[in-house]
């Protein structure tokens, strides 16, 4: 299933309702940062790797992101929270309901890869192209469009987008399978670049 901003925030709702998050804007909360992530995530989030295999050759590639733990991303948010100033007595429930509900929600997202060199293998690499800072501005400006708009929505839109981008950049890994045609059984290495979808 391709990444689609209303199962993220669906996911956020849930997360939300069983840290005790049920105020009125709660859902506004949601839909802000659901789109704000998955859109800067569609736009921006590339897959690289090395593909090995049998057969010289090309060949596409499919795969999953995988390593995205759910409570190391609630504590990479929470730890940016704490360095942007925003320390409520809630920000670890929130950065934990968060943290879960991207965990699930990353894993929905499929990477379609090409791959040079290798026809028929798997191919392993990391997501690139994610900066925390350029997150955290679409987070903010999904904010400004449910009417987030206040002082602390910029602390907390960067806690958002560093915690996710540290926790993708330093665990997410994605492991493709690649089929084409070639010239097996020869053992064979290449590159496979990619699109997370």
């Amino acid at each position: 299933m391709p990444l689609a901003a209303p199962v993220f925030s669906g996911l956020l709702m849930t997360q939300f309702t069983a840290q005790g998050f049920t105020g009125a804007k709660t859902l506004q909360l949601a839909t802000a940062i659901g789109n704000g992530v998955a859109n800067y995530l569609l736009a921006s989030a590339f897959y690289q790797g090395v593909g090995i295999g049998v057969g010289v050759g090309a060949g596409v590639g499919t795969g999953l992101v995988q390593g995205v733990i759910g409570p190391v991303t609630g504590s990479n948010i929470l730890l940016m929270m704490t360095a942007v100033g925003f320390t409520g007595p809630k920000a670890p429930q929130l950065a934990s309901a968060i943290g879960n509900a991207f965990s699930s929600f990353i894993m929905m997202g499929i990477v379609n890869s090409s791959s040079v060199g290798v026809a028929i293998g798997t191919g392993t690499g990391k997501i690139i192209g994610v900066i925390g800072p350029a997150m955290a501005s679409s987070i903010l400006g999904m904010f400004a469009a449910v009417g987030f708009t206040g002082p602390k929505t910029p602390q907390l839109a960067s806690a958002i987008g560093n915690g996710i981008c540290n926790t993708i950049l330093s665990l997410g890994i994605v492991i493709t399978t690649i089929v084409g045609a070639g010239f097996p059984p020869t053992p064979m290495s290449g590159v496979d670049i990619g699109k997370l979808f």
